[in-house]
């Protein structure tokens, strides 16, 4: 059986970062208030990077299609240019829908509250 710990060791988590500091001791020690910034700030990266990407997209797939178009009606850039301002209204309409979707817009809690703590029925 295992020796349980005395209470010369420490609380619980002195104890966890000796133990992660002997696994890996060229970490950083672990701390939760950092873990939390972290993360958030990937999800922000993240929200950040399908922004930028919905925008080329949609212009990209306008701006092929007009100059398809264009090619195949012998056409110079009228095409092009109509379907590069349809690309780009589709992307910024898609953006939108990124950034208000369900994800970004404070809901209320499960417990009837809103954001703010007071009650939705009030």
């Amino acid at each position: 059986m295992g020796n349980a710990p005395s209470n010369e060791d420490g609380n619980f988590d002195e104890r966890l970062n000796r133990a992660r500091k002997k696994l890996n001791p060229h970490s950083e020690e672990f701390s939760t208030k950092s873990t939390e910034e972290d993360s958030s700030s990937i999800a922000s990266f993240g929200v950040a990077i399908r922004v930028g990407t919905e925008l080329v997209a949609g212009l990209a797939v306008g701006v092929a299609l007009g100059y398809a178009l264009d090619r195949w009606l012998g056409y110079r850039v009228l095409f092009l240019l109509i379907f590069a301002l349809l690309g780009f209204g589709a992307g910024m309409m898609n953006v939108w829908r990124v950034l208000n979707g369900p994800g970004m817009v404070p809901e209320p809690k499960d417990d009837g509250r809103s954001q703010r703590g007071s009650r939705i029925d009030d």
